[in-house]
């Protein structure tokens, strides 16, 4: 039976409310959606049917008199969806079900073909991946690209030259269902939204650390400022009005001190000019430096390297607590490989914390820091794949 827009818009916003609250009852998403209870019972009777929501039991800490609640969550494995991230690095894969649990994972390293990660490279990884895993009949394939997507072209927008070539005409060739491209940093922000139930309903900015810099921000249940592609490119906030020149022509900007690209671009001179710096001992030549084997310099007490990465949270710091006065966020995540070093975001909180003296009575935002993994970004695709099918 084919529904009205009024029965797609209230079915859209129950799957949702289930999805952001983790469990709730009836009479609770009633009270959120405004949707009468009578309706609620009808569509909630419908999505167990559909195998997608299920009930859990009694609510425990009800304690006034009469029926308790019966709580609703939504079902595992009710549908699968491939994710695929690209980034310069690595290609990722995942299968994850629609609570984002993850049941397959390949990650292809740009050190593991002779010709790097080509178009041809990604193509082949696809490939192979969707008909090894072909038997979970995948509903759809997200996936996060690092940068906004061209429909007309069917590529990636964005100044970086690496990623000129990658064209996405020829995924219809092994896949028939639906393709959904978007921006890595925004898959991120919606897949916390729906696979994170401690956010709850909460808006929150996720700020992605990598060769460059993203911020998205969810404000009440959408993601902000999608009409305007500059908005997120944190990176790009001056922070030192007389600093490096950085590649979008000005002086200064955040990713010039705090991007994985700079702080790799600074340790390669670094170990050309430092006759005592633990990068030679780790590394056989500047090229082949790494986050990693910059951590790891760190983490041996290199001075050097100590300098570099502590300038860069000072200038992470002062943008937090500076977007901390212009977004109505509750928290902010921090999401980078720098920051599985825990030294590096105890110092960030440190930093951030000193600065805080303006209205010390406003309530502060915690910043969360998410572990960083290399799948991250392939399940927040599957994120993508939910929020484009279940909620639309």
């Amino acid at each position: 039976m084919k529904l009205t827009k009024i029965q797609r818009e209230r079915r859209k916003k129950i799957i949702t409310t289930i999805y952001t609250h983790g469990e709730i009852s009836r009479i609770d998403i009633s009270k959120i959606t405004g949707i009468t209870p009578a309706i609620v019972t009808d569509i909630t009777r419908e999505l167990i049917n559909e195998h997608l929501v299920e009930e859990t039991g009694e609510e425990e800490n009800n304690i006034k008199a009469g029926r308790k609640k019966i709580l609703l969550k939504i079902s595992r494995q009710h549908s699968f969806y491939i994710g695929i991230e690209l980034s310069e690095k690595f290609f990722s894969f995942v299968v994850c079900d629609n609570k984002g649990e993850v049941f397959e994972k390949d990650v292809i390293l740009a050190s593991d073909s002779s010709e790097g990660l080509s178009v041809g490279v990604f193509y082949d990884s696809c490939e192979h991946f969707i008909k090894k895993n072909q038997h979970y009949n995948s509903k759809a394939i997200g996936i996060a690209i690092p940068g906004h997507f061209s429909e007309v072209k069917q590529s990636i927008k964005t100044n970086n030259p690496y990623w000129k070539n990658f064209i996405f005409d020829q995924l219809p060739n092994f896949f028939d269902g639906p393709i959904y491209f978007h921006n890595n940093v925004e898959c991120m922000a919606l897949s916390e939204r729906l696979f994170n139930p401690t956010l709850s309903n909460q808006n929150y900015s996720i700020l992605h650390v990598g060769r460059g810099m993203f911020c998205s921000t969810i404000y009440e249940g959408k993601l902000y400022g999608l009409t305007n592609v500059l908005v997120g490119e944190i990176g790009h906030m001056v922070v030192h009005p007389n600093g490096e020149l950085c590649e979008c022509g000005k002086r200064g900007c955040l990713q010039t001190y705090a991007s994985e690209a700079w702080i790799i671009k600074k340790s390669q001179l670094l170990y050309d000019n430092s006759e005592t710096t633990y990068l030679r001992q780790l590394c056989l030549s500047p090229k082949s430096l790494t986050i990693e084997t910059i951590l790891t310099a760190y983490k041996l007490g290199d001075e050097g390297v100590i300098n570099i990465l502590h300038n860069a949270v000072r200038y992470l710091a002062i943008t937090l607590n500076n977007l901390r006065m212009m977004i109505d966020s509750d928290l902010i995540i921090i999401h980078g490989e720098l920051f599985n070093e825990g030294q590096l975001f105890n110092l960030l909180e440190k930093h951030i914390n000193e600065e805080i003296s303006l209205f010390n009575t406003a309530s502060q935002q915690p910043i969360i820091n998410k572990e960083y993994k290399q799948i991250n970004g392939a399940i927040a695709a599957t994120g993508l794949c939910i929020e484009r099918t279940l909620l639309n």
